[in-house]
């Protein structure tokens, strides 16, 4: 059966991650079965238009992901980043999502489940979102479900939201000097399309993935040079960080004692495309920096 006979479920299609995915796959010539909780968003619309099939579901009615999942050839599931999930949303709510699209995958009965993960999940520190996560992974293997499971570092794309900067300068709790490991997201899309083209390389595999690793100083001076602002560092205190949230604190002290596990020429080796972070710069991701940076007063 050829890849264009085939259909793929990608949950959180109308996200970042997601979105990526489903683009990627699309362009690989899979069949996309978007997962929608309202078809005529404009988010939606737009996979519509770029070729997917838009199901309506939700990740916490389990008779709509079974309905979904029903004669799909794989499944890419994630779950939003707390951060970027309401308050209101219990923090159980990514668990109880992430049982129940490998459950409605095992049941369907799908050839290969993709599961994006996230860094450090294996070296647990008391956040809630790595437990869920690594439950997540356990449940996946319980089940016996044939699967690749995906653990992508830090986002580029995090650094075109406001969270990430103040006074025009990138600003965070992480130390100057920590190095941290990257990934675009277009990267993203690509592994799970490798996974999904080539699953004799990649079912039953646990990959850490990133594309580049630089230090908070040499991010910021990329940036600078890329956009021609005057782009500097300025690290916050973890204790005042703590004084807003102790979940937030937390995750940054997590975060600066973190030793990434992605290795980045052999990934290289797999995608030889693999983005390092000033391609990703100077492929638009400095021209969506400045515009952002240029439009928002005390950014």
């Amino acid at each position: 059966m050829a890849v264009s006979d085939k259909t793929i479920l990608v949950t959180g299609a109308t996200g970042q991650q997601g979105g990526a995915v489903a683009a990627r796959l699309l362009a690989d010539g899979w069949r996309v079965r978007a997962l929608v909780r309202d078809a005529a968003a404009p988010a939606a619309e737009k996979l519509r238009a770029a070729g997917a099939q838009l199901v309506t579901g939700d990740l916490g009615d389990r008779g709509s992901l079974d309905a979904a999942s029903a004669g799909a050839h794989g499944v890419y599931s994630m779950q939003a980043n707390p951060l970027a999930r309401p308050a209101a949303v219990p923090e159980d709510t990514e668990l109880v999502w992430g049982r129940n699209i490998a459950d409605a995958a095992h049941a369907a009965g799908v050839r290969h489940l993709v599961y994006s993960s996230s860094t450090g999940v294996d070296r647990p520190n008391g956040l809630r979102s790595v437990a869920n996560k690594l439950a997540i992974e356990q449940h996946i293997r319980s089940l016996g479900v044939p699967a690749t499971i995906f653990r992508p570092v830090s986002f580029m794309e995090n650094f075109h939201a406001p969270f990430w900067w103040q006074g025009g300068n990138l600003a965070s709790g992480l130390d100057p000097d920590k190095r941290n490991q990257l990934i675009a997201l277009a990267d993203i899309g690509a592994f799970v399309g490798l996974a999904f083209a080539r699953p004799e390389d990649y079912l039953g595999e646990t990959i850490e993935i990133g594309g580049d690793e630089l230090t908070q100083l040499q991010i910021a001076a990329a940036i600078g040079r890329a956009t021609g602002l005057p782009v500097e560092y300025t690290h916050i205190p973890i204790e005042t960080l703590r004084a807003t949230s102790e979940t937030l604190a937390r995750a940054y002290e997590t975060m600066n004692s973190h030793e990434f596990g992605a290795d980045v020429p052999a990934l290289r080796e797999r995608h030889p495309g693999l983005l390092d972070f000033e391609t990703w710069l100077r492929e638009g991701g400095a021209a969506r920096i400045k515009s952002f940076l240029d439009g928002a007063p005390g950014a």
